[in-house]
């Protein structure tokens, strides 16, 4: 890749396309040089292969199976959400050259990549050709195989990433333009239908499409093959689709906004071996995370501590609460409620506090009280709620909501304390007698000479009520009555007409 370095004025807008053919065998720990022939699939289909499997007859988009018998190699299925990840771990790193960056991931073939405005930021680095060295060799330590295109647009530099380019200076829009015209047709992967239309009309190459652009309009081109592919190429191109001219105004480039973490960490002058020795230590790093918060108008719900000595042991641990916080005394309590029955597992010689997920600050809505008498503490509610959890785990505490379902014993669910409860119950439950307490699950009613017994004999007053439903899973039919105890006690009971049983259902206040 020849380089030079020339004084003509750069451009207004200059892009990089960093593309990284390898990226799915790379996240997949896939040895790209192996001997031995190395496929990765989607969909029963090869998406990538190294030179050991294509000297062996292979090719993309060839099915598994055939791959399989003509060299016995096995197939690893493509990781979408690992690339992605990476993606995103790689627009971090080039954050230090550029902060507007945008990620991109063809849906027609398994290419992906970064796209990077520059032409803002060359002066600060020396040019395009230094930059593109600096970049390279940032790939080189990530380990990644690279391919980079230079143009005036992003849809230009991500084709002309695919070409033989040479990376300058002192390269023009026109410049940038006539090597796209030189190029294929069929490198338009994101739009393989209008590519075959275009292929079989006798097109071969872009200048071909641009000269009939010119001789028209691109609105023929709209009419024709849509409005996605028309707006790609006047910004392949940089023409306004309504004057048939250059581009007068260029949109609003995106900018980047590399993930935020706090991280910070103590370490003694001598090693600790108690668990009271952690709390002043605890509190000076979550009131620094608590200043950090409310600069940066965020909140946050998990912490990690990380306990370690010299001999690089660490133990981990992890706090939670209910509602974001940006205040550190919630924090600290869980965190001590978290440590009160722990021993340390050997004497700390440093504490960190890590807080990798954050949430923006929301405005705080306030309850208007008149009634003095009955105002409730709510923030102190919630600080209660959250170190009852701590204590007795997050199952412990619970409210219940209404549930809507036929069968009464499923009328009702246990949701966390955050969510919202459905009391809209239906009519036939507003209207209808039912008990104030439902057994958990309905007790088996004995059937003897004298009549029903569950502890004690029972005499139906009311009923029948039919409730029946849940063809689609189980069907159930029920006839419920009002009974009444030997001691009294009012039941709610019913008679399972698919099980030919007698069951306890709910006992009346």
């Amino acid at each position: 890749m020849k380089m030079h370095i020339s004084k003509r004025q750069p451009l207004q807008r200059l892009w990089l396309a960093l593309r990284f053919p390898h990226l799915p065998a790379h996240v997949l720990g896939v040895e790209i040089d192996s001997a031995e022939p190395q496929v990765i699939s989607a969909k029963r289909q090869l998406i990538w292969l190294n030179s050991a499997a294509h000297n062996a007859g292979m090719t993309l988009g060839m099915d598994t199976t055939t791959a399989q018998l003509l060299s016995g190699c096995v197939a690893q299925e493509r990781a979408n959400q690992k690339e992605l990840q990476r993606l995103g771990q790689l627009a971090e790193t080039m954050y230090q050259f550029s902060p507007y960056i945008e990620t991109y991931a063809s849906e027609q073939v398994p290419q992906s990549g970064l796209l990077l405005e520059v032409g803002s930021c060359l002066m600060l680095f020396g040019g395009v050709t230094a930059l593109c060295e600096k970049i390279a060799q940032q790939m080189a330590q990530e380990n990644i195989a690279l391919a980079i295109g230079f143009a005036h647009s992003k849809a230009a530099a991500w084709l002309l990433s695919f070409a033989e380019q040479m990376i300058a200076d002192n390269r023009t829009k026109d410049d940038f333009i006539a090597q796209l015209k030189t190029l294929p047709i069929s490198w338009l992967h994101d739009f393989p239908k209008q590519v075959d239309s275009l292929e079989k009309m006798g097109f071969v190459t872009l200048a071909e499409i641009a000269k009939q652009v010119e001789a028209q309009s691109i609105g023929s081109f709209r009419k024709r093959f849509g409005h996605a592919f028309a707006d790609y190429l006047c910004e392949l191109f940089g023409i306004d689709q309504d004057f048939q001219q250059d581009s007068l105004f260029e949109k609003p480039v995106t900018l980047f906004k590399p993930h935020e973490f706090f991280a910070e960490q103590v370490q003694f002058d001598y090693p600790l071996h108690q668990i009271d020795q952690l709390q002043q230590p605890m509190e000076n790093l979550l009131q620094k995370l608590s200043a950090y918060l409310r600069k940066r108008q965020l909140q946050t719900q998990q912490i990690e501590w990380v306990l370690s000595d010299i001999y690089r042991h660490r133990d981990l641990l992890t706090i939670y609460a209910d509602s974001p916080q940006t205040h550190w005394q919630l924090l600290l309590d869980l965190s001590l409620i978290q440590l009160e029955n722990r021993e340390l597992p050997f004497e700390v010689d440093t504490l960190s506090l890590n807080c990798r997920h954050t949430l923006p600050l929301q405005a705080a809505s306030h309850v208007l009280e008149f009634e003095q008498g009955r105002k409730i503490n709510r923030q102190q509610f919630s600080i209660t709620a959250a170190k009852l959890k701590a204590r007795l785990g997050d199952a412990a505490i619970y409210k219940l909501s209404y549930n809507d379902s036929y069968l009464p014993n499923e009328s009702n669910q246990r949701i966390s304390l955050t969510e919202t409860c459905e009391q809209e119950l239906p009519p036939i439950h507003q209207s209808a007698q039912r008990p104030q307490w439902l057994l958990d699950a309905p007790a088996e009613i004995q059937l003897r000479k004298q009549g029903l017994y569950w502890r004690g004999r029972i005499t139906l007053i009311a009923g029948p009520e039919r409730i029946q439903g849940n063809w689609w899973r189980e069907p159930s039919a029920r006839d419920y009555f009002i009974g009444v105890r030997q001691d009294q006690q009012r039941l709610w009971i019913f008679f399972d007409v698919h099980k030919q049983q007698w069951f306890v259902q709910g006992i009346f206040a």
